[in-house]
């Protein structure tokens, strides 16, 4: 009888520890993470996106050499680009600190030149459009948050 209890506690006390050292084991899960630096988007090992893009939803983001999610003006490869407070890069025209800018609807990078919208062409510059600008009813601020306006969203 004393024999049986024995093999009781033995087997009790190595479930206890194979449960302990289950729970020293880190886990970490897919997806984003809110650091006090901003969001990041972590792997299932652990590690982040840095200097690179994500497309999750339909909608691209970037991530600097930080692993931080990019808001506002983004510039890479002498290309830019513009973010959301969301991080969600944005398409289409765009009013930014009172200029009007073009994003093209596939790549999200910022159109220079001559561009048509909605049947009118449009001159299109670094600083945003010449003397003609089409009518933005949105304004963005330069860091990516709302000045004016009212937020869309679509999931």
């Amino acid at each position: 009888m004393r024999r049986h209890m024995n093999k009781k506690y033995l087997a009790a006390a190595a479930l206890a520890l194979t449960l302990a050292a289950a729970n020293s084991l880190t886990a970490f899960a897919a997806g984003w993470v809110h650091t006090p630096q901003g969001y990041k988007y972590q792997h299932g090992d652990g590690s982040d996106y840095r200097n690179s893009w994500l497309r999750e939803n339909d909608q691209w983001y970037y991530f600097g050499d930080d692993g931080i999610m990019r808001t506002g003006w983004i510039q890479r490869d002498n290309t830019w680009y513009f973010a959301s407070d969301t991080g969600e890069l944005n398409e289409g025209i765009m009013k930014i600190n009172g200029n009007v800018y073009k994003f093209a609807k596939d790549s999200c990078t910022m159109v220079i030149g001559a561009s048509d919208y909605h049947g009118v062409t449009y001159t299109f510059t670094e600083n945003g459009t010449g003397d003609r600008s089409p009518y933005v009813y949105n304004e963005w601020n330069s860091n990516g948050t709302l000045a004016h306006g009212q937020r869309y969203v679509q999931y």
